[in-house]
């Protein structure tokens, strides 16, 4: 049988079990071909994600993939209904499989996104859309050198702030590694900052401050 990215991943996926899954991509000729991603994700959202980075790469086609990935996880957090669609139990796999088939072709999406779907729909996995894609983006993230590093605030923070902090934490990452930066706005905090960069977890807030302070005074009572 042709290796074609539409095989891969019903090669990856075909069978039932987390565990026969994995015995799958370990024996199996196709596992031999995959392209090698930067990274290892586990679990059935990982595998997935794998056997996509794979078939995209070989293809060419990371970035278009990875661009219509991210429009469909945005119509599944905008779309009630498409989301509801995604995540039905009722739906026979026929059934998914020919909507999913309907969309594609209606968006013109890359054979490879299109295979992609082909293969979550015909193995009763639409539900698992949002984590695949998360998945995938970790990926890519991955292969593009970045580093994700999101700030909390108590407030939300101006353009010059958010440079200042970037320019602060390059000091957090590797010669030819960036940082992909994204800010997060939570009153709870007070104030201070809390930064997660890589596998670093920095807490700089007030509220962990009072807590500090608060647990030292009744240890002094």
């Amino acid at each position: 049988e042709a290796h074609t990215p539409s095989n891969m991943f019903r090669q990856v996926t075909r069978l039932g079990g987390v565990a026969r899954q994995a015995r799958a991509l370990s024996t199996t000729p196709a596992s031999q071909e995959l392209a090698k991603a930067p990274i290892q994700l586990f679990g059935i959202t990982g595998r997935y994600a794998h056997a996509l980075y794979s078939a995209a790469s070989k293809n060419k086609v990371l970035d278009a993939v990875e661009k219509e990935l991210m429009a469909v996880k945005a119509r599944a957090a905008s779309d009630k209904a498409f989301s509801g669609f995604l995540a039905n139990p009722v739906l026979s796999r026929k059934e998914k499989t020919e909507a999913v088939e309907a969309m594609m072709a209606n968006k013109k999406y890359s054979d490879t996104t299109k295979n992609f779907f082909g293969a979550l729909a015909e193995n009763n996995r639409l539900d698992i859309t949002p984590e695949v894609i998360d998945a995938f983006e970790t990926l890519m993230i991955a292969h593009r050198g970045e580093v994700t590093c999101k700030i909390t605030s108590a407030q939300p923070l101006d353009a010059s702030t958010t440079k200042k902090l970037g320019e602060a934490l390059k000091g957090f990452v590797s010669k030819g590694q960036s940082l992909k930066i994204s800010t997060e706005v939570d009153p709870t905090i007070v104030g201070g900052l809390i930064v997660d960069v890589g596998e670093k977890h920095i807490d700089m807030s007030i509220a962990t401050k009072v807590q500090k302070y608060t647990a030292l005074l009744k240890e002094s009572l």
